[in-house]
């Protein structure tokens, strides 16, 4: 073994350099943090897919077993038993989770879309405003910030990402399919919200080009046409045919009680305006996460971690110089280090064993056949096939 006796050059062998490269270091503790990071993290995204969300699986139903000396009943699996190929194909997530990997520029979008409605509400609001463009410039902000929210959050990430999952026939009480109701609960409340909206919005318009043009609408409009938003028509009559109903404020009682009763070309063209923008929110909210609720939580989790675990490695890998120092300071002592080299045999050394302290934390950055495997049950013979058919 080395000797450390300043001022001396110390003979070392392959043990000695290979012992003094395994030696702690900052860089390499951080390397086995990150890992350690990486691993719970792995697990907790294959976890996920494995199960497709549910914590646990059903129990089956007992069955009997007729082979069975006893005759009686028998359990088909216990709760946890490890998925197998069909299972996992009917319960599990089994695609690329599609969150966006710039969340602020769908949000950026989002904030461009309601800038362009604002502008483009604003001028027809401004028209016959009491307080011009600025009062039309606020109005407008106001119904667009309505209208592209509720479309976004409620129809879109609520609603249509939730409807998207596959219900689970197997666990009619399960959550994956009380997140489905929840969905189709959610896309017919912010249907009807953005609908009320526009219509409100546009009706207002309608209201204005006839208070400038001295017109009303016509006696014994019907207020029970389709669509009719759960409003008794006696009292939709009593409104509209009160002092209210030939004011501005009778715009959203006239959207719920008849909601077609537009003659305004600039109230149509705001109405289709506001629903196509309505639609392209909706879209990006779908898209805005995974449709299984805390899939893309995971599989972010699992990102993040790799590229710490990632980093982590470079980091260690830039230490070698400090290794080396080590090394000659040891061998040389630190007086006598400062015009000293290690011969290329010794570097290799160096580098052959930071290369083995750091394959198996290499592994955690990429998912492999064993893990695949070991996760779900899988024979290598159908993760060959799988990668096949990819072209892997």
């Amino acid at each position: 073994m080395y000797d450390e006796t300043p001022g001396a050059a110390n003979t070392l062998d392959e043990q000695d350099i290979v012992a003094l490269t395994k030696r702690p270091s900052d860089a390499y503790n951080e390397v086995i943090l990150q890992a350690d990071y990486t691993t719970r993290a792995a697990l907790s995204f294959y976890r996920f897919r494995q199960l497709g969300g549910d914590y646990h699986l059903p129990r089956k139903k007992k069955q009997k077993a007729s082979n069975s000396p006893q005759g009686g009943e028998t359990e088909a699996s216990p709760r946890h038993e490890k998925l197998k190929l069909n299972q996992t194909t009917g319960r599990g997530v089994h695609y690329i989770s599609s969150h966006p990997k710039v969340p602020m520029l769908q949000m950026s979008i989002i904030a461009l879309m309601i800038i362009f409605e604002s502008a483009a509400n604003a001028y027809f609001f401004a028209k016959q405003s009491e307080f011009g463009l600025a009062g039309g410039i606020f109005q407008a902000a106001a119904v667009s910030l309505a209208n592209v929210a509720t479309a976004f959050f409620i129809v879109g990430y609520w609603g249509m990402r939730h409807i998207s999952m596959p219900i689970d026939w197997e666990n009619i009480f399960s959550r994956r399919n009380l997140y489905v109701l929840m969905g189709l609960i959610a896309i017919i409340i912010g249907l009807s919200l953005v609908f009320l909206v526009n219509l409100s919005a546009a009706h207002y318009r309608n209201i204005l080009d006839m208070q400038a043009l001295g017109q009303s609408l016509p006696e014994g409009l019907p207020t029970t046409v389709f669509p009719h938003f759960i409003v008794n028509p006696a009292v939709c009559e009593e409104i509209l045919k009160s002092p209210l109903g030939d004011t501005i404020g009778s715009a959203a009682t006239n959207a719920m009680c008849r909601p077609f009763a537009l003659h305004s070309l600039d109230a149509m063209v705001l109405f289709a305006l506001g629903l196509a923008i309505a639609a392209f929110a909706a879209f990006e909210g779908r898209r805005r996460d995974s449709p299984f609720p805390g899939f893309s939580d995971a599989a972010r989790g699992l990102e993040r971690a790799r590229v710490e675990l990632r980093d982590a490695l470079y980091d260690f890998e830039d230490s070698y110089e400090d290794i080396k120092e080590v090394v000659l300071e040891v061998k040389y002592g630190e007086d006598e280090m400062e015009d000293k080299k290690l011969s290329p045999r010794e570097k290799m050394i160096i580098h052959r064993t930071m290369a083995e302290m750091m394959a198996p934390y290499q592994e955690l950055l990429r998912t492999t056949d064993d893990g695949l495997s070991d996760e779900f049950g899988l024979e290598h013979k159908i993760i060959d096939q799988f990668k096949a058919k990819t072209g892997q």
